[in-house]
């Protein structure tokens, strides 16, 4: 049998055979929420019976052609690896980053407001310390107060022989 003859024609039927089964395996499949190319959102939808989601990742509709079938599991995939996605993703990881870096560089960096406030706080305490540990007695943390004069008296007459 040459080209064009009777052994050339099942493969083909059978070709079509498989994508006409796919397509009523796949009717009734809805239309997922999709973005647009101009960045629109739109709410997604059901088809009718032996019809299925057809079109693109940016533009959905319903219709009977298994050649613009798209199925759920790829409509998934344009959602999931959008540009926008992407970008959002990435745009937040590099703010916390950012945001962690700076804080850290804050605490760490002598030139920073909160390394030397940080500081400030702390070295009235280390001062402290230091100071009773070398000149203290008796192991006397606080410092004694300085002594204050006697409170005035005044002085009383005294009365002979008393």
């Amino acid at each position: 049998m040459g080209p064009g003859g009777p052994g050339t024609a099942w493969p083909l039927a059978g070709t079509v055979l498989v994508a006409v089964a796919a397509s009523l395996a796949a009717a009734g499949e809805d239309c997922l929420w999709y973005v647009d190319r101009n960045g629109s959102w739109h709410p997604g939808f059901e088809c009718q019976f032996l019809s299925f989601c057809c079109g693109s990742c940016h533009q959905r509709f319903c219709c009977r052609d298994p050649l613009r079938l798209i199925t759920e599991r790829q409509q998934r995939h344009c959602l999931a690896f959008s540009p926008k996605t992407i970008a959002g993703i990435a745009s937040a990881v590099v703010l916390f980053i950012a945001i962690v870096t700076t804080i850290v560089c804050c605490f760490l960096c002598s030139c920073c407001y909160l390394h030397q406030r940080r500081q400030r706080l702390r070295t009235p305490l280390q001062g402290a310390g230091d100071g009773a540990q070398g000149g203290g007695t008796g192991g006397d943390t606080h410092p004694a107060p300085p002594a204050a004069p006697p409170p005035y008296v005044p002085a009383q007459p005294s009365y002979p022989g008393a």
